[in-house]
C-alpha cells in the first residue's frame, strides 16, 4: 500500500499486519508530514505489526521528530510492546532482520526518545509491534524530507564506508558535520576526515556545535580524535567527548586526520543497572565544526629549540627545566613587529618531583607593546596566576615601552601571555627566563639558588619558617641555613609546630637527619652549638638576644615531611620576665619556683637564675623538690626548663619538661650554675616547679665543718640538714634523717597530748562552776533576824555612812566561825564573833 498524503491514520483490526510506504519521489509529492499509531488518537490495538517506511530522492534524506509517545514497556528492555528504528538502510527492500538497528523504544518517558534522528541515506524505516496484552495511546510525529548536499563536506570515500576527504586546493574555508548531525547518531560508526593543505598553510578547527556521550574523562564510548598530520600515527591532539562550545584548535603544520567513534552499551557510572543504560537519554546531536586553511596564521619559527609548540594551539609553547637551566623567549616573528589578534601563552615549568622542586624568573631586555599602563587597552604582557595545571587568569599586565620588572613564580609553573587582540599596530619583547631551586620557604635568600634565608627584626617582627617543600618531604643530600638577627634590644623567639624527622637509635644525632641550633657568641660569626634534635624530639622554645643560626641537615635515606616552626623578634615588654635573678649563695643553699607556683605559670614567660657558689673551689647543686610542667607527646615543644652547668655556657646540659623527682641532680663544673625557664604562646600551663639548691664545699681539706652527706659524700652547710628540702643528691636523703632531733619530736608530741587533757579538765570544771552558780541563786532569801549592823565606835573619825545594814546580798563565806581581823565584820549563820571594838 502506498500513499502520498500529509497524514497517515488508519483503523487495525486485531492480529493484523501493515505496511505504510510514504516518499518524495511522485510528483506532486509532500516534502514533510506526520505519521501516527493505529488507531490514533485512540489506542493502539493488540498483536498488531506495522512498518512505516519512507523512502526519498537519492539526493534526499529523512529526519523525523517525534510529539507523543506512550508505548507499553519499559526501556531499555521493551519486553511488550515496542517501536524498531532504522535509519541506517540503503534501500527500503532490505530485511529488517539483517538490518543495523537504531535503536528499540517504549514506555511513556520523553527523556528515552532521541530529540531528532536523521536518515544516514534517503530510506528510514519504523517497525511497530504490540502483544496481546495491555494497549497504550501509541505515538505521533511528524517527518520531513530535505536536501542533502549539506552532507557533502568533501571528497567521499569508497562505497559502505564514512570517509571524506578535504583539500586546500578545493575549499580554503568550510564545515564537517557528523554522518546524521543534527540527529541522534548511530551505533557502532566509525569516520574519518583528512585535512590536506599546502606547505606553508597551517589549519583551524572551530567547534561550532559538539556533543558526544561523555562516559568518562576517558571517553571510552563515543569521542573524536584529532591527529596533528596526515594519518593516525601523527602526535595526537586530543580525544573529544562530551559538550563543546566555540573551541579552536590549530594544526602545527598542512595537515589534519580525525576520526569519529561510536559505540553501543553506553552507561552512566554510578548509578543502578537499569537506570544506567543510557543510549538515548543524552542528547547526541554529534558535531558541526568549520574549518579554514590559511598561511596568516602564527610562523612558529618563533618559539626555540629548548622549548615545544603545544599541540592544538595556534602559537603557545611549553618549556620544561632541565634542572636549573635558562634560555630565551620573544614574541612571534621578532624582532619584526608581532601579528595583530593573537594570543600566545608561554608555560615555563619548573622541575617538580621527589628530589627537586623549582620556580621560573623572567628578565626583559627589549619590550615595546602598544598601549597605556596600567589599563593595556590595545594589547599586553600577562603574569598569569601561578597553577600547576592550566593556565590561569591575568592578574598582571604590562605595555609601553618601559622594561617590566623581573617576573617570578610563586610555585613551578610561570605562564606569561602576549595578547594582541585589538592592537592598531604591532609591537615585540625579548626576554631571558631562568629556573632556580626553590624551597618553598619564606624569608629573605642570602644567595641564589641556596637554601640559606635571613630573618631581621628591622624587616619583619614575626613569621614561619619550615623545612623545605613542607608539608611534601624534603629532598635529600641538603642542608639549608636559617639566620635570626636581632637588633638593638630585640630578642628573637622560636618555637616549633611540627617536627618529625626519621627515626633513630642514635642519641646524639649521627648519620641521620637532624635540626642544629647555634648562637653567636661575642666573637661575630662564631656560633656555638646549643641543641641538636632529631627523631621526634621536639625542640624546645627558645628566646635569645644573639644571632641564631639553625641548620637543617638531610642524609641520603629516608626523608619525612620535616618541621613548621614560627619566630617573633620581641622586647621586654612582649614577654612576662619579672622573674630569675642572680643568687649569690651564703655558704648554704635554697629553692627556685617557677612564676606564680604553686598556681600554673603562664604563657609567653621566660625567667633565669644564675646561682653563684661562696667560694671559687665550691659548686652548686641542683635537685627537683617538685618539677612538673607540660610535654607533648614528642618533647619540650611548648616549655622548657634548661640547666647550664658553666657560667659563659651557650649550650644547655639539659633540657627539661614533664615531670622529675629528687634523683635527677645536676651539679655545676665550677662555681656558677644557670637555670632558664620559657613558656610559648601555645603553652597551656602548668603546676610549674621548685627546685633546691645547695652549695657542696669542695675545698683541699678532706675535712667536711658543716653535714657530710652519708652516701654521696657531699659536704654541706650544717643549716640544711632536717630543712625538708632535697639537699645530699640523688639517692642520699640522709641530711632529713642523720642527727634530726627525733626525741624532741616525741616531747613535742607528749606536750600536744598533755595540753589535750588539761583543756578537756578545764572544760568540765567550768561546766560544774556554771551549774552551782545557778544553784544557789534560786535559794529563798534568809528571815530579818540574819540582818547584821556592823559599827566602828573607836574610830576618830565617824563616817557619815557609819551605820550599815547588811541583807540577805552578803554572800555566805561559811558554815563555820570565822575570825576577821578589826573592822570587818564576821558574817555566819552559827555565833559569830567580832572584835572589842564593835559589838551589836
Amino acid at each position: 500500500m502506498t500513499e502520498n498524503s500529509h497524514s497517515i491514520s488508519f483503523p487495525m483490526k486485531s492480529s493484523q499486519f501493515c505496511e505504510h510506504i510514504i516518499s518524495s519521489e511522485y510528483k506532486n509529492a509532500s516534502k514533510n508530514g506526520s505519521f501516527q499509531s493505529p488507531g490514533w488518537p485512540n489506542h493502539y490495538p493488540n498483536s498488531v505489526h506495522c512498518t512505516y517506511k519512507f523512502v526519498g530522492r537519492e539526493n534526499e534524506r529523512i529526519r523525523i521528530k517525534f510529539s507523543q509517545f506512550s508505548i507499553q514497556g519499559r526501556s531499555p528492555i521493551c519486553d511488550h510492546d515496542y517501536l524498531d528504528i532504522f535509519s541506517q538502510l540503503t534501500f527500503h527492500s532490505e530485511d529488517l532482520l539483517e538490518a543495523e538497528l537504531t535503536g528499540r523504544f517504549c514506555g511513556e518517558l520523553s527523556d528515552s526518545l532521541p530529540k531528532l534522528i536523521v536518515s544516514r541515506n534517503n530510506v528510514l524505516v519504523l517497525s511497530f509491534f504490540s502483544d496481546a496484552s495491555k494497549n497504550y495511546k501509541g505515538f505521533n510525529g511528524t517527518y520531513e524530507f530535505f536536501d542533502a548536499s549539506v552532507y557533502d563536506i568533501g571528497t567521499l570515500a569508497p562505497p559502505m564506508s564514512c570517509g571524506y576527504t578535504v583539500r586546500s586546493e578545493s575549499r580554503t574555508k568550510g564545515y564537517i558535520i557528523s554522518p546524521t548531525y543534527p540527529g541522534m547518531y548511530p551505533d557502532n560508526l566509525f569516520c574519518y576526515y583528512k585535512f590536506h593543505g599546502k606547505p606553508g598553510q597551517r589549519l583551524k578547527l572551530t567547534f561550532v556545535d559538539f556533543s558526544l556521550f561523555h562516559g568518562d574523562e576517558y571517553c571510552p564510548f563515543d569521542y573524536l580524535k584529532i591527529y596533528d598530520g596526515y594519518t593516525s600515527d601523527s602526535p595526537e591532539i586530543g580525544t573529544f567527548c562530551g559538550k563543546y562550545n566555540k573551541t579552536t584548535l590549530y594544526s602545527t603544520s598542512e595537515a589534519l586526520h580525525l576520526e569519529f567513534v561510536t559505540s553501543q552499551g553506553r552507561l552512566e557510572f554510578g548509578k543502578a543497572p537499569l537506570e544506567a543504560e543510557a543510549d538515548f537519554s543524552f542528547d547526541r546531536r554529534g558535531f558541526n565544526i568549520t574549518y579554514e586553511f590559511s598561511d596568516k596564521f602564527v610562523n612558529l619559527d618563533f618559539i626555540e629549540k629548548d622549548a615545544e609548540h603545544i599541540l592544538g594551539t595556534e602559537c603557545d609553547q611549553r618549556i620544561l627545566s632541565r634542572k636549573e637551566s635558562n634560555g630565551t623567549i620573544s614574541s612571534p616573528n621578532y624582532p619584526e613587529a608581532f601579528p595583530q589578534n593573537v594570543t600566545c601563552r608561554y608555560y615555563l615549568d619548573g622541575l617538580m618531583d621527589r628530589q627537586n622542586l623549582e620556580k621560573a624568573r623572567i628578565s626583559f631586555f627589549d619590550f615595546n607593546i602598544p598601549g597605556n599602563m596600567p589599563y593595556c587597552m590595545i594589547g599586553y604582557v600577562g603574569l598569569n596566576d601561578d597553577r600547576r595545571y592550566g593556565k590561569g587568569e591575568v592578574k598582571e599586565k604590562f605595555c609601553g615601552s618601559l622594561l617590566p620588572p623581573a617576573l617570578s613564580s610563586t610555585g613551578p609553573r610561570l605562564v606569561l601571555t602576549l595578547n594582541t587582540h585589538g592592537a592598531v599596530r604591532g609591537g615585540r619583547f625579548f626576554a631571558r627566563y631562568q629556573f632556580v631551586t626553590d624551597y618553598a620557604i619564606s624569608g629573605l635568600p642570602i644567595a641564589e639558588g641556596q637554601c640559606s634565608y635571613l630573618y631581621t627584626s628591622s624587616k619583619q617582627k614575626a613569621g614561619s619558617f619550615n623545612s623545605p617543600r613542607y608539608p611534601g618531604h624534603y629532598p635529600e643530600d641538603l642542608e639549608c641555613v636559617y639566620i635570626f638577627r636581632p637588633e638593638d634590644d630585640w630578642k628573637v623567639l622560636i618555637s616549633f609546630d611540627v617536627f618529625s624527622l626519621p627515626a633513630t637509635d642514635s642519641t646524639q644525632c649521627l648519620n641521620t637527619d637532624f635540626v642544629e641550633i647555634s648562637e653567636e657568641t661575642d666573637i661575630r660569626n662564631n656560633f656555638t652549638v646549643v641543641g641538636k634534635y632529631c627523631a621526634n624530639n621536639y625542640p624546645g622554645p627558645l628566646l635569645s638576644h644573639r644571632v641564631v643560626k639553625m641548620k637543617f641537615h638531610s642524609d641520603s635515606q629516608e626523608n619525612t615531611m620535616g618541621f613548621k616552626a614560627t619566630f617573633q623578634f620581641v622586647k621586654g615588654v612582649d614577654m612576662n620576665t619579672k622573674c630569675g635573678r642572680i643568687i649569690q649563695s651564703p655558704g648554704t643553699g635554697g629553692v627556685i619556683e617557677s612564676p606564680n607556683y604553686p598556681r600554673k605559670y603562664k604563657a609567653n614567660t621566660y625567667c633565669e637564675w644564675e646561682i653563684r657558689a661562696s667560694k671559687k673551689h665550691n659548686r652548686i647543686m641542683i635537685q627537683p623538690a617538685y618539677f612538673n610542667i607540660e610535654k607533648s607527646a614528642d618533647g619540650c615543644s611548648n616549655t622548657a626548663v634548661r640547666i647550664y652547668l658553666e657560667e659563659n655556657s651557650l649550650q644547655p646540659h639539659i633540657e627539661m619538661c614533664g615531670s622529675a623527682d629528687s634523683n635527677f641532680v645536676n651539679i655545676s663544673h665550677k662555681d656558677v650554675i644557670k637555670i632558664s625557664f620559657i613558656s610559648s604562646q601555645k603553652a597551656l600551663g602548668g603546676q610549674g616547679f621548685k627546685l633546691s639548691w645547695t652549695e657542696i664545699y669542695s675545698g683541699e681539706s678532706s675535712s667536711c665543718f658543716g653535714f657530710k652527706c652519708k652516701s654521696n659524700k657531699h659536704c654541706i652547710s650544717s643549716t640544711l640538714s632536717c630543712n625538708d628540702l632535697p639537699n645530699c643528691g640523688g639517692g642520699d636523703n640522709s641530711d632529713e634523717v642523720t642527727e634530726c632531733p627525733v626525741a624532741a619530736g616525741i616531747q613535742i608530741l607528749h606536750i600536744a597530748i598533755g595540753t589535750s587533757i588539761s583543756s578537756f579538765f578545764c572544760i568540765i570544771l567550768l561546766i560544774c562552776g556554771f551549774y552551782h552558780r545557778r544553784k544557789f541563786r534560786n535559794e529563798p532569801p534568809p528571815d530579818d533576824h540574819d540582818h547584821v549592823e556592823v559599827r566602828n565606835s573607836n574610830s576618830t573619825h565617824r563616817s557619815s555612812n557609819s551605820n550599815h545594814r547588811t541583807s540577805n546580798h552578803i554572800p555566805m563565806m561559811s558554815n563555820h566561825n570565822h575570825r576577821t581581823s578589826n573592822h570587818i565584820p564576821m558574817i555566819s549563820n552559827h555565833n559569830h564573833r567580832t572584835s572589842n571594838h564593835d559589838q551589836d
